[in-house]
């Protein structure tokens, strides 16, 4: 198992027609903002177009690893059903522009690494 990058951000974004676009994102390059995203410095994605954007992590494994809170998130991806994510209660945070959720991926039990992934959905595309 490969160890995530952790240094780049996939950014997905919804497009006109429907569509919409993933783009991976250096997190030097990376920076949110009162009216969106700004990538490179330069260009600025305001919110409305934010899916959302992910990032790889991985985490030592500890007694935190039980917990017996749930949470359930229905965010617009897109789709006309949306997306629900459930997670553990101490994985949801919350920020000026985005609700955060750390989603567990796998689980590396030699080297007692938990690989995760950390997604930040702009508040307008919470929707319960």
């Amino acid at each position: 198992m490969s160890a995530p990058n952790g240094n780049v951000y996939r950014v997905h974004l919804a497009d006109p027609g429907g569509r919409t676009t993933e783009l991976d994102v250096p997190a030097e390059d990376f920076e949110p903002t009162e009216r969106g995203i700004v990538l490179g410095g330069t260009t600025t994605i305001p919110w409305h177009r934010v899916l959302r954007y992910t990032r790889e992590l991985t985490q030592p494994i500890d007694d935190a690893f039980r917990t017996h809170t749930e949470m359930r998130v229905w965010i617009d991806d897109g789709t006309s059903e949306g997306e629900t994510i459930q997670l553990r209660g101490d994985r949801f945070e919350q920020s000026a522009y985005t609700v955060d959720l750390v989603l567990e991926r796998a689980l590396n039990v030699e080297a007692g690494i938990l690989h995760l992934t950390k997604i930040h959905v702009p508040w307008n595309r919470v929707l319960e």
